[in-house]
């Protein structure tokens, strides 16, 4: 009977933790959130964070962004990488700067047209309300303009045609 106890014991904490820290879905936990998920026409939080290279990459309220989470471990997430960096390739640097905030590590492939940032204490994933990814925002300044969620045959060209409506050349 005690070691049936002792078990059961086991099983709830361990039930509690993986429910609290583990969730499957994002690979970093629940969330308590302060706000509302930013949706188009919602200020953009702004951050600053560490890319993959130790560089710095800073979302403030002037400028064209697209900010993606990302998941190594997610099959969704791994699909739009190589749209994303065609259109990091074909709008990035001058016209908008492209980041990819990875919830569960950084991959170690170098090289991508776009920031890779890492999620390591959960507070951008928070602050952007992300529970499931992938999951996408078009942000001109400071304001969100498109919120994709998941991925999809499209995304791509749905991305593609807002940019060109916020660019400022239309491109």
């Amino acid at each position: 009977m005690k070691r049936l106890i002792v078990v059961s014991v086991v099983v709830l904490v361990a039930a509690f933790t993986y429910r609290s820290f583990g969730s499957a879905e994002t690979a970093t936990g629940s969330l308590t959130l302060e706000q509302p998920a930013p949706a188009p026409g919602d200020r953009a939080p702004g951050f600053t964070a560490r890319t993959a290279e130790g560089e710095r990459f800073t979302l403030t309220d002037e400028g064209v962004y697209v900010l993606s989470f990302w998941s190594t471990l997610n099959e969704s997430s791994n699909k739009a990488k190589p749209g994303f960096a065609e259109l990091a390739n074909e709008y990035g640097n001058d016209e908008a700067s492209f980041a990819a905030v990875y919830i569960n590590g950084v991959p170690e492939e170098g090289g991508a047209p776009y920031a890779m940032l890492w999620e390591g204490n959960g507070k951008l994933t928070s602050r952007y309300n992300v529970k499931r990814v992938p999951r996408l925002f078009l942000i001109k300044n400071g304001e969100v303009k498109l919120v994709l969620n998941g991925y999809y045959d499209g995304s791509e060209q749905d991305l593609k045609d807002a940019l060109q409506k916020v660019l400022p050349d239309g491109s």
